[in-house]
């Protein structure tokens, strides 16, 4: 008899440890939240650069504007996991992965600069670069980032709820690509002792030099083919002078320093649609960050004059994107996407019954 009482007793412990560890389990799940979502919107960007006269040689009248970034846009793609701690589920945790694609438009009005240049003819002479029009640039950014964040939740029914997520951005990688339409024109300014090539380091150029210039040129012969005119230098004496030259590489690739922080925040009106799913609507705000490498602050933007096989005529191209140092971009705009619950008991009693599968006081989401 009292080994029947005592195996009723173990029973009775067991039904009711898993009815409890049941219960622990169900609360647990229902804390649980996974998002996938989309967002789009306007990006803008505040550059800090360095000047590129700064890496030629004995620079001379430099010349150059301040780069603006415009026409920003910016989609993305968020995963989410959320943690809902309190008895109510209204303060949580949550993580994920970010993913970025955004593109604007990279301007520079006016660039300049004089400095000394060798070629095959001469050992050494004054190189004059400008351009012919405002320089831009396409630019396309792709980052990969991960916010940790902490969550507010608010219930207005059992169906309707507001979600606020504020916190860090981690950045794991970012890369640029761009495409210009930069189109240059190459001057020199030639200076002899005796039949030897010297460097004229003055601003304005000796009068015993020869220029081979548009303006010279054209104070001398006001109607004349410019054109044609550096055609013929080209090919003699200045063989590093062109008109109107396009670069040998329009596209490319720059990438920044990974590892930058920035912030977050997002807040959405969440609508029960089935049992644990919900629709999800708002707007968010993402602020990051980016720093430039010092070997890429090192390149000229061009310096050097190609000829093909075929005999055009192109010059090297370094992105703007290498002159900056930092970008500091504010992404804002629209959020789409869904969120499901993961509380299975859920699933498996009416909506009304919900709140008593476990002992929490919340509702379903």
């Amino acid at each position: 008899m009292g080994k029947r009482i005592l195996c009723l007793v173990a029973s009775v412990a067991a039904l009711s440890t898993q009815s409890v560890f049941a219960q622990v389990r169900s609360e647990y799940f229902r804390s649980l939240s996974a998002d996938l979502q989309a967002n789009g919107g306007i990006l803008t960007q505040k550059i800090t650069a360095i000047p590129f006269s700064i890496n030629y040689p004995d620079a001379l009248n430099a010349t150059q504007s301040e780069i603006k970034f415009s026409s920003g846009q910016s989609m993305g793609y968020d995963f989410r996991l959320g943690y809902y701690f309190n008895r109510k589920r209204s303060l949580g945790v949550g993580i994920g992965i970010n993913y970025y694609q955004q593109k604007g438009t990279l301007a520079l009005d006016t660039f300049h600069i004089e400095f000394r240049s060798s070629d095959a003819l001469y050992p050494v002479f004054r190189q004059v670069i400008s351009t012919t029009r405002g320089i831009k640039e396409t630019i396309i950014s792709k980052s990969l980032n991960v916010p940790i964040l902490l969550r507010y939740k608010k219930d207005f029914s059992d169906k309707l709820a507001l979600t606020v997520d504020a916190g860090i951005v981690y950045n794991i990688k970012v890369q640029n690509s761009y495409e210009t339409d930069a189109r240059f024109d190459y001057e020199a300014i030639y200076k002899f002792e005796g039949n030897t090539p010297v460097y004229d380091n003055s601003p304005v150029p000796d009068a015993s030099s020869y220029p081979v210039t548009k303006a010279n040129y054209l104070s001398h012969f006001p109607n004349g083919d410019v054109v044609h005119y550096f055609q013929v230098q080209s090919d003699s004496v200045g063989q590093s002078v062109g008109l109107n030259l396009a670069p040998n590489k329009k596209s490319g690739d720059v990438k920044y320093k990974s590892g930058s922080l920035g912030y977050t925040g997002e807040v959405a009106i969440n609508y029960m649609v089935v049992r644990n799913i919900c629709l999800r609507a708002g707007v968010y705000y993402t602020a990051q960050s980016f720093t430039n490498t010092s070997n890429n602050n090192a390149l000229r933007l061009t310096d050097t004059k190609y000829k093909d096989a075929a005999g055009v005529s192109t010059v090297n191209y370094n992105s703007m994107l290498n002159e900056m140092q930092t970008a500091k971009s504010s992404n804002y705009g629209m959020v789409l996407g869904v969120r499901v619950y993961f509380n299975r008991m859920a699933w498996k009693v009416p909506a009304d019954d919900v709140n008593r599968v476990t002992p929490a006081k919340g509702r379903a989401h």
